[in-house]
């Protein structure tokens, strides 16, 4: 049964704002346990949640040789670099200046769509994505506007924002043939998979002694934000499409700032909050002028 566009967009509100805070979360997590042994927590715990709601999709499942190599490349991409480089990210800058750069998402999603599914855009597209860019400029230069020096945590967001639009794609693609359920379980056991070899296994005994609630907080975050929540927002990619979908994007900077003032007490700086505006203002105009194509439309197409 199709769920109605309110419907849709409001699972999809629910999981952007679980995704927005989680900006905040990570920054507390990341000073308590190594980057990668919070991915690698976060996704068994995932994996725990997933089995309870995946399992009558995936016993009997069976893909041929691209099945396989489409989830395999979307659990390398979406789930091992893009979990790993998130809290990486995380050591090295603020929770508000990531959620802006990953904000750049929606236009890359759209971009590589256009060139994926060869969808044209007209030219005032490019112009909102330019006016992005240059709300991610302000961001990172703290309004000098001069060449920065680009830090670690602002290449491994950018990373991480590029892993998750490639994803979005690969979700759309697979769920041609798959299910929502499929998809998810196979790409975040295969991220498991592939991260195993890059985790600094000498840092979980430290990691042991780290105080109960911050391994609650580990926890509940881990199941919520990406076993509940990607589990939601894959099925809305199946009805919506990633491109329209993707708007809603937009809100994580803003979701991002309330709760590292509220939660960490951080002011929000006037380059932050005017390249913030920026950045919404260019992905508004671009998707605007995105051809809107409705469920049936894209199943025509199939």
């Amino acid at each position: 049964m199709k769920r109605s566009p309110l419907k849709l967009y409001l699972i999809g509100i629910f999981c952007v704002t679980a995704w927005g805070s989680n900006f905040v979360f990570g920054s507390i997590l990341v000073k308590q346990f190594n980057p990668g042994i919070i991915a690698i927590i976060r996704l068994v715990f995932i994996l725990l949640f997933l089995y309870t709601v995946t399992r009558q999709q995936v016993r009997g499942s069976k893909f041929d040789k691209k099945g396989w190599l489409l989830l395999i490349a979307g659990g390398l991409i979406g789930v091992s670099f893009n979990q790993w480089s998130f809290y990486a990210s995380l050591q090295y800058t603020d929770p508000v200046t990531a959620s802006l750069i990953l904000a750049l998402s929606p236009i890359v999603t759209v971009a590589l769509s256009a060139y994926y599914f060869k969808e044209k855009r007209r030219l005032i597209f490019w112009g909102g994505a330019l006016i992005g860019l240059i709300g991610v400029w302000l961001v990172i230069t703290q309004g000098t506007w001069f060449v920065p020096s680009i830090g670690r945590g602002e290449l491994l967001i950018a990373g991480t924002m590029l892993s998750f639009s490639v994803f979005l794609l690969l979700v759309q693609h697979m769920s041609k043939t798959m299910s929502v359920g499929v998809i998810t379980w196979y790409t975040n056991l295969i991220g498991m998979i592939g991260l195993l070899p890059f985790v600094s296994w000498r840092s979980f005994p430290s990691a042991l002694n780290v105080q109960w609630k911050y391994w609650i907080l580990l926890i509940v975050t881990a199941i919520v934000m990406h076993g509940l929540c990607t589990y939601l927002w894959n099925g809305v990619i199946r009805e919506a499409g990633a491109s329209n979908i993707s708007l809603l994007l937009n809100l994580e900077p803003f979701i991002a700032m309330i709760f590292s003032y509220l939660i960490l007490r951080n002011a929000i700086s006037m380059p932050q909050l005017v390249g913030g505006l920026i950045i919404i203002t260019g992905i508004f105009v671009s998707l605007r002028t995105q051809s809107v194509r409705t469920v049936e439309e894209r199943e025509i197409e199939l």
